[in-house]
Parts: C-alpha cells; structure tokens; sequence
C-alpha cells in the first residue's frame, strides 16, 4: 500500500511508461504553531448545530441528533491546541467519557466543535478516532492542521441512527492545513457536510488562509468536498474506495487539483466540479476505473483547464461535461474508457488540444446538443483504436485542425458528422489549416449558471491570440 507522506509517487511512476508525466511543485514546510492556552467545555449539540446551519442549512439536524448517545458537544474554546493537550485539558476539566487515550489513538466520544479563534493541530503520530456508536464527528469553526496525523471513524454501528457514520467538516471561519495525513472510513449520506471530508466556506466568514490539502491518504471516505472554497489548493493526494465523487468542488473560484491518484469508487464520477465553480486546474491527475466519469463538469462550472491527467477505465466517459462551459482539455491520455474519451453536451465553449484518445468504447470525442453559440475547437489530437473517431449531432461550430486519425481509419466520424467525411479524406496531421463544420445547430438561447448569471457567449483560452 502506498504510504501517506509520499502517497501519489509510486503510481505516478507505474503511469510512465503511457507517456504520463507529473511533476510536484516543492512544498513549502509547515510553520509550526505555537501549542497552548486551550480551554475545553461540554455544551449542548443546538449550539453548534445552529451555528452550522447558518453556512450549510439544517435539513440534516434532526437526523444528526438522532445519532447521538449525549445531545451534547466537546468544545475547544480557545487556545491551539494537540490531541495530547486536548486529552490532558479534558482531564483536567473532569469532564469524563469524552475522550479516552488508547493504544490505537485517541477516541472521542462526543462530537469535537472547534470553536471560531480556536485551532485543534493534529501533531505527526497523533490519530483521532471519531466513535461511530456515540454519533461522534469533528466541526472545525476555528482552524484544523494536521500533519503526518490521523483521523478515522471507529466503533460499532449507531444503533440509534444505522446510517451514521463520523464526519469531518470544517466551516463557518475556519481553515484547513493538512499535509501528509490519513483519513478512514468517514462520511455517510449524499451530500457535504456529512459526506466525508468537508471544506465548507463563503457566506459572511472570511478565511485567515486559503486551505491546503496535501500528500495525504483517503481511504473509505465518501468525499473529500470543498464547497464554495477560494485559492484552495488539492495536491498529491491518494484517494480509494470512495463512495460518491473522491473529490468534489462545488462552488467557488481558483481552486487547484494537482498529482492526485483517484483509484475510483464503483458508483461515483472520479473528479467533480459543479455548482458554478469557477477558474479550477486539474492537472497531472490519475483517475482510474471510476464507476461513472472519471472527470465530470456540470452545472454552470466554467473556465476549467483539464491538463496532463490520466484517466483511464471509466464506466462512463474519461471527461464528460455538461451544462459547463469555457473548458480547456489538453494533453491528457483517455484510455480505455467504456463510453467515450471526452463526452460534451451543451458546453459555450471547449478547446480539446493534444489529447490522446485510446480504445475508448463508444467515441474518442462525442459533441451533442450544443448551443447556438457554441464554439468547439478539436486540434492536434491523437485518436487511435476507438470504436469511432469523433461522433456529434446538433453542434454548433467544430473547428478541427492537425488532429491524427492514422490509428482511427476507417472508423472516423458518426452522427449527425458523417456527411462531412469528404473533408477529411486528407488525413495529415500536420495540416495546420483548420476544417470548420457550421450549422447543425440546437436553436436555444444563452442560459442562467445555478448562481443566476448568464452563462458566457464566447470563451478565451490560454494562448489564444
């Protein structure tokens, strides 16, 4: 198994003789924080929850009560605070049944509220165990570090709540910082803040820092999900066994995903980007046998730029998007997914440059029911042993240019594309002169993204003159 502290390396190796490279910018060390002054108290569950539901709403209280053994909170007040200090601040409270040391770690009993100001620092070697029969589960309104740490759910099934399972969420103003940690079985339910690991943030709480989520392990965790997040950052990290999409970010703006191995969940898309998410990288990425698509774009997300990701034996699609708009997808290698390398349906905008797409199922490349604006641009290409070429109906305008299709006779195009295969009897790769298919068009008009605005008419990529 590969080990947290270097958790992408080894497979980022294996993926090198495809032609998969990845190169991770150097981390710049952890400032440690000075540990003390933490005050802990027991209070009841309302405050917290209430606290919560002015971020991420309340329709999962009642449930979340339901599970616990005690309607009350273990709370950080104030202070910075290790898991070792943590223990010994309880004990020194009195306050018993909260939190037991073990030899395996330590393990909570109640739910752990970091309060707003406070940070819990999860020192290397520590480990946190959230008891799955108390309803225990960690909300972090100040500050969560950890580095070389661990938490994971443990215990028994709730018997109040069988569903129940512990969760990490960090909300209202607090940040996260965690580097080179493990997280297990964590996360139940459809939809963050329970899903497993959440960075929850916008609304009227500002961050002192940006989160960071690095070199770490995700095994059995329904999602890592950051929601509404800015300037976040997702690097080398391993994810496996997740339930729902192993990284989800919904909402918010210039958020990075970089050198993650995704080895995917059997009914979830590998990556997601939805709820109008806005300026995402996802490069140098491995996402593989993803039980839907391995990188999936809807709802309204736009200017995405999908670089230099391996994604491979999909049950769906390698890329499918939807409903998103002013995508970049270049220089990544689809191999072997079941549908198609790179799926789009109604997308403003789309560049697909220097890809390579491989014995894909269905399409190397599939364009469907676009819109009257928009604008598709297929360039320098490699497709090769797919069942078809590139297939599209009710597009607006391809423009195709230097893609190589050597690998791909005679299976070219399908749809509604077919009756242009004279224009691509020359099959040259090197033909810089672009071939500019117009009028199969879907009539609609420009559309509003989940957040009320008007999606973009026309698109800018990088590099574009």
């Amino acid at each position: 198994m590969v080990e947290a502290g270097r958790p992408a390396t080894d497979l980022q190796s294996a993926a090198a003789p495809l032609g998969f490279s990845y190169t991770a910018a150097e981390p710049k060390p952890m400032k440690g924080l000075a540990l003390g002054g933490a005050q802990v108290s027991v209070v009841s569950i309302d405050l917290v929850l209430s606290q919560l539901a002015l971020q991420a709403g309340a329709n999962y209280h009642v449930a979340l009560r339901q599970a616990q053994a005690k309607p009350e909170v273990l709370l950080v007040e104030t202070g910075v605070t290790s898991l070792a200090q943590l223990y010994d601040a309880v004990t020194a409270a009195k306050l018993t049944g909260v939190l037991d040391k073990t030899d395996r770690g330590y393990v909570a009993h109640l739910p752990i509220a970091v309060w707003n100001g406070a940070t819990l620092s999860l020192q290397p070697g520590e480990t946190l165990l959230l008891d799955r029969s108390t309803g225990a589960f960690l909300l972090a309104s100040g500050n969560l570090v950890g580095e070389a740490a661990a938490i994971a759910g443990t215990g028994e099934a709730n018997p109040r709540l069988k569903d129940f399972n512990p969760f990490v969420v960090v909300a209202l103003s607090g940040s996260a910082r965690l580097e080179r940690m493990t997280f297990a079985d964590l996360g139940y339910g459809l939809f963050p803040p329970l899903t497993g690991v959440t960075i929850l943030e916008g609304g009227f709480y500002a961050k002192p820092s940006p989160s960071l989520v690095r070199d770490s392990r995700f095994d059995n965790v329904g999602s890592l999900a950051l929601v509404d997040a800015e300037a976040a950052i997702v690097d080398g990290n391993v994810f496996g066994a997740s339930s729902g999409p192993a990284l989800l970010l919904s909402g918010g703006t210039d958020i990075a995903a970089r050198g993650n191995v995704v080895l995917a969940g059997s009914a979830a898309h590998g990556i997601k980007v939805t709820g109008g998410a806005r300026s995402v990288e996802l490069s140098g990425n491995i996402v593989i046998d993803a039980g839907l698509n391995g990188i999936f774009a809807d709802a309204g997300a736009a200017n995405l730029r999908i670089d230099g990701n391996l994604i491979a034996g999909s049950k769906r699609s390698g890329v499918s998007v939807a409903s998103a708009d002013c995508i970049d997808v270049t220089d990544n290698l689809l191999l072997q997914n079941a549908q198609s390398g790179i799926a789009v349906r109604d997308s403003a905008g789309l560049k697909v440059s220097a890809n390579r797409l491989i014995d894909n199922g269905n399409a190397g490349i599939s364009v469907t029911h676009q819109p009257d604006y928009g604008v598709i641009e297929i360039a320098s290409n490699e497709l090769d042993g797919n069942r078809v070429g590139i297939k599209g109906s009710t597009t607006a305008r391809l423009q195709f240019a230097m893609n190589d299709f050597t690998g791909q006779a005679p299976r070219l195009l399908d749809g509604e594309l077919v009756q242009f295969t004279d224009r691509f009897f020359n099959l040259s790769a090197t033909d810089a002169t672009p071939t500019i298919i117009d009028g199969l068009q879907l009539k609609s008009g420009a559309k509003l993204t989940p957040t009320g605005a008007l999606r973009p008419t026309s698109c800018t990529f990088e590099g574009d003159a």
